[in-house]
């Protein structure tokens, strides 16, 4: 190899200083340049090929029916959220009825247990308003009978008799 004389003038000549020129070899430079070149293409070659390749395989009729597909699967999905929120809302409102149906049920409950209770306490009233009724007009027909009885003998004692029998009668009367 052979170097240059070092000069300092300019900044050319120290780049020259530098790089080593090989008077055998004029070509150098230029099989370099062209072996760079020569790997960037094949670079280039080699990234685009299979970029082409994966760009027609997107494009293919498999992958465009899997998209569709897939959009279908995914609308159809949707659609059927839709349905359940739908339905668990329809449910939840169903429930909150049935809690009131419930609660109603329990409160018409306890109202007729309260009103069958009231009917029995009425029916022994009744049972007995009845029985005082059956014993006032017995006493009634017993004092008829005296009274009868009464007119026949002594017409003073049966008018204070009278009374007492309409005395009874009208307490029967308001009793019931």
């Amino acid at each position: 190899m052979h170097y240059r004389p070092v000069s300092t003038d300019t900044e050319e000549d120290m780049n020259e200083f530098v790089m080593p020129i090989d008077k055998d070899k004029p070509l150098c430079g230029r099989k370099l340049l062209l072996w760079v070149g020569v790997l960037l293409l094949l670079v280039v070659v080699g990234l685009l090929v299979p970029m082409i390749y994966f760009a027609v395989m997107a494009n293919s009729k498999a992958c465009v029916d899997g998209l569709q597909a897939q959009k279908e699967c995914q609308e159809v999905n949707q659609h059927v959220q839709r349905q359940l929120n739908q339905t668990q809302e329809f449910s939840h409102k169903k429930e909150a009825e049935a809690a009131t149906c419930n609660h109603t049920m329990v409160t018409l409950r306890e109202s007729l247990k309260k009103e069958q209770a009231q009917v029995a306490e009425f029916q022994g009233k009744l049972k007995i308003l009845n029985q005082n009724l059956k014993d006032a007009l017995a006493e009634v027909e017993r004092l008829r009978r005296q009274s009868e009885t009464c007119s026949k003998n002594n017409a003073s004692s049966c008018s204070s008799f009278l009374f007492v029998v309409i005395a009874v009668l009208v307490l029967n009367a308001l009793l019931t």
